[in-house]
């Protein structure tokens, strides 16, 4: 008898639990009980395919996604906020390939496009595009002179996820006129985000909008008392309606909230992916909750991914017979760090100079990605330092042109510090910038004149204007040799096989001095 009622009462619980279940079920099919909507992601992943040091690599970061994904498949977003493909020697002599095939495999939603996106030109941009099983968004870029959007972007995309309609807003950073080449995208216009948004957004409500996400390359940081600063904070005070800011463009980890919109952004290399949980009412047809927080991939320890291991292989077969390939060894490494004037800046520059025979040479710091190692140097690290095919371009400019340049590029704390060659400089870092250099002076210790002509090789990204460099465009006689950069750097390798290269003091800070006497 006691078996039997133990059955009895056994089969009363599962159905009950079965009557709530269909219940509940009922009740989110009648739009009364709240969904979860889940977005996670992405920013600044650099072709950071291999793990690597710090890197997790696509495996680790492609296994994390998909998992997350799996918990609530219908209700997750994946995004990525630009700049994916330029940065490693396995994408960049694939132009990205290896990346976009992980991107679908994972099941991305939209990536918006970041700076580095026009690195390889419009056109490689559109074949990326076509190969993607996701859309490009840059609801920001238009033609200067029809006012048209490039026609491999879209403004946003409105998809739905456990039932309600979630709407994409898609923003390039304004600073992609300047860091990007402007041979590439001087055609093209980055519009003011606030207005670019807020005209959109009663828009997207009139079609169906439930939710509003602004997936943009705009960067952001967390100052010391821990309130949010930068272009994208700068967007979040002046409008309203948006549910979820995504970041990046700065390599920073942001969560935090400004004028009550919850902003977020994953450091860069898929070392961090952030995620922003949602519980939607659908009878209140409104947000009740929200949760913001960041993953570190590093500690995912879930399976490897055979998909995408089997991409990752591939990309290595295609790359390894070129990326091995030893051009010389370097007795002690060349650093750098782009806000420094650097040993490898240094170095580079007195390449540029040599081959051209120029009196002085320019490299901006960002246009060198990473140091060169101590012992063997391979084609694979070349790539991972020079990655932007960048062409040798010769100018004729006034000593006054030269110094003004200086002004500009030295300390310069936003785009980092110009790499020089065939000068000496004495500054001073304590003073305001654009009053900061003291002398100049040639290699020989000539002051520098005013009025006569040097012959200064550049970059075509510099000549173009890039950075802000505008002052090359003013100079006369320039010519674009076309010699990539890297050829040169890899050609000099080869030359000298053993690099000792040290430091030449060719710029002085009188700051520094000081407080060495000082102390």
């Amino acid at each position: 008898m006691r078996k039997f009622f133990k059955k009895l009462y056994m089969l009363v619980g599962i159905a009950a639990i079965l009557l709530i279940a269909s219940n509940t079920a009922l009740a989110a099919s009648s739009g009364l009980a709240p969904v979860q909507i889940n977005v996670l992601a992405v920013n600044d992943f650099h072709g950071a395919i291999m793990e690597h040091d710090n890197n997790p690599g696509i495996i680790k970061l492609g296994g994390y996604l998909k998992e997350e994904k799996a918990q609530n498949p219908s209700g997750t977003l994946i995004l990525s906020a630009g700049d994916m493909f330029q940065g490693s020697a396995e994408s960049n002599l694939l132009y990205g390939s290896p990346v976009i095939e992980a991107m679908n495999n994972i099941g991305f939603d939209a990536m918006t496009v970041g700076n580095h996106e026009f690195d390889w030109g419009l056109s490689t941009l559109s074949e990326q595009a076509a190969a993607s099983r996701f859309p490009y968004l840059g609801a920001n870029v238009v033609d200067r002179v029809s006012g048209k959007m490039l026609p491999l972007l879209q403004q946003y995309v409105i998809t739905e996820k456990n039932g309600i309609k979630v709407a994409i807003i898609g923003l390039a950073t304004p600073e992609t006129e300047y860091k990007s080449n402007p041979k590439i995208v001087s055609r093209y216009e980055f519009l003011d985000p606030v207005k670019t948004v807020s005209s959109l957004v009663p828009k997207l409500k009139s079609e169906g909008a439930q939710m509003i996400i602004v997936l943009s390359h705009l960067g952001c940081e967390v100052n010391q008392s821990g309130e949010i600063i930068g272009e994208a904070a700068d967007l979040a005070k002046e409008i309203s309606g948006v549910d979820l800011i995504i970041t990046g463009h700065s390599h920073k980890k942001v969560l935090g909230k400004v004028n009550g919109i919850p902003i977020v952004q994953a450091y860069s290399n898929g070392r961090t992916v952030a995620k922003a949980s949602f519980l939607y009412s659908p009878g209140d047809n409104k947000i009740v909750s929200s949760i913001i927080s960041a993953t570190d991939i590093s500690q995912y320890k879930g399976e490897a991914d055979k998909a995408l291991a089997a991409i990752i292989e591939n990309a290595n077969n295609r790359v390894n017979p070129l990326k091995n390939i030893v051009l010389g060894t370097a007795e002690s490494g060349l650093d750098h760090n782009r806000y420094e004037l650097s040993l490898l800046g240094q170095w580079v520059t007195d390449r540029m100079r040599e081959k051209v025979n120029a009196d002085i040479a320019f490299q901006n710091g960002g246009g060198l990605r990473s140091s060169l190692p101590v012992g063997k140097i391979t084609m694979g690290n070349l790539y991972e330092t020079l990655p932007f095919d960048n062409t040798l371009y010769t100018v004729d400019l006034t000593g006054k042109q030269v110094v003004r340049i200086l002004e500009q590029g030295i300390g310069d704390k936003n785009s980092g510090m110009l790499q020089f060659s065939g000068l000496k400089v004495h500054y001073d870092s304590s003073k305001p910038t654009g009053k900061q250099i003291i002398s100049v002076t040639t290699l020989n210790g000539a002051p520098l004149k005013n009025d006569k002509l040097y012959k200064v090789v550049t970059n075509d990204f510099m000549a173009a204007g890039g950075d802000g460099f505008i002052l090359f465009k003013e100079g006369k006689n320039g010519n674009d040799s076309g010699i990539l950069l890297r050829d040169i750097v890899a050609e000099a390798l080869k030359d000298q096989r053993l690099i000792r290269f040290t430091s030449d003091c060719r710029l002085k800070d009188e700051s520094i001095l000081k407080n060495k006497t000082a102390a």
